[in-house]
């Protein structure tokens, strides 16, 4: 229940002023929870509160009254649900600003970034459970496009916490709408994980739409991809059925495949002869697949985990092998490996 009593309206704070923060900030405020947007600094939160519109990441929308502009992370105080919304690069300083201003019983804290935390290779939830051990948390994952939420084309994506089930069906009902479904399962391994290994092998789509031939070649690769997906998910605690849903399968094909994708585009440029540390030296956002290729590669190969296919768009990344070979990192061990 909200603060005020109401089964319908909760108060939600939303950390992290990019562009899926804030789409996920206006579909709050569209379903009539009064949201607090948190900026990383007060220049930018006035700017917005100004503008009344996110010009830098996600222009064309103009906030509702309900959506409130702020600096002040004693919004986690105020809220009943708070999301984190920054990049993975700022995931520990933003919960050690939230820790300074956390009450005694913290609200739900949910994650929307996807990848590894730069200053200690942990994916989000593992720094969010260090440093606010108090707080139950959770994750919310699938091929959620931020442009395409704010502008209310139908999505769906899925919300993992160790919560108690009463709480999480309500955070479910809370964030669900008509063109917005949301699932819930207790998977929060395996959620965490298939919205940050999608991000290495939708590179690697990139890449392999100049190289890789005819459709065929790309579905062939694609299906390994979704079968080493699995295989390193289970590994590393995730369930089998997980990666086939909304955080694996799902958010692999729409980022491996849409034009608005980030992770997409960076291998478009590899494949189109670009030097990959220059294109992430000149990017403004931050292209997730880059970081999380290193790694899940140092993961995979600590723990004798086989992933040739992640494999083959390290070495593009990080060890100079030309973009051409990503046709060969199939072939190379279609006869060593088992059909899925």
């Amino acid at each position: 229940m909200a603060k005020d009593g109401s089964a319908q309206r909760a108060r939600f704070a939303i950390f992290g002023a990019g562009a899926w923060g804030t789409a996920v900030a206006l579909h709050l405020a569209g379903l009539g929870h009064e949201v607090r947007l948190v900026a990383r600094n007060s220049f930018w939160a006035d700017e917005m509160e100004k503008l009344r519109e996110n010009r830098s990441y996600l222009p064309g929308f103009p906030f509702p009254p309900n959506l409130h502009i702020g600096g002040d992370f004693d919004a986690i105080r105020w809220a009943d649900g708070a999301f984190l919304g920054c990049s993975t690069a700022g995931v520990l300083e933003y919960c050690r600003r939230i820790g300074t201003e956390a009450p005694a019983a913290p609200p739900p804290l949910i994650t929307l970034c996807k990848g590894f935390v730069p200053e200690t290779w942990q994916l989000p939830l593992a720094v969010v459970k260090e440093v606010l051990p108090s707080f139950p948390c959770g994750t919310l994952s699938g091929p959620t496009h931020a442009e395409d939420v704010a502008l209310g084309h139908p999505a769906a994506a899925v919300l993992a916490g160790r919560l108690e089930s009463e709480r999480l069906v309500c955070l479910q009902e809370w964030i669900s709408g008509p063109r917005f479904r949301v699932y819930r399962t207790t998977d929060l391994a395996g959620v965490e994980l298939g919205g940050s290994l999608k991000n290495p092998y939708a590179i690697g789509l990139g890449i392999a739409e100049r190289f890789a031939g005819s459709g065929n070649g790309r579905a062939a690769l694609f299906t390994r991809m979704v079968a080493e997906m699995v295989r390193i998910g289970t590994a590393l605690g995730g369930r089998v059925e997980t990666f086939y849903g909304l955080s694996g399968l799902g958010d692999l094909m729409a980022t491996g495949s849409c034009d608005w994708s980030r992770n997409r585009t960076f291998g478009l440029r590899i494949g189109a002869g670009e030097n990959p540390a220059a294109i992430i030296a000149g990017e403004k956002t931050t292209v997730e697949g880059y970081r999380a290729t290193k790694g899940f590669y140092d993961i995979c190969h600590e723990r004798n985990i086989s992933c040739p296919v992640l494999d083959g768009v390290y070495g593009i990344l990080y060890e100079a092998v030309p973009a051409a070979e990503i046709g060969n990192t199939l072939m190379s061990r279609a006869l060593r490996e088992e059909a899925g």
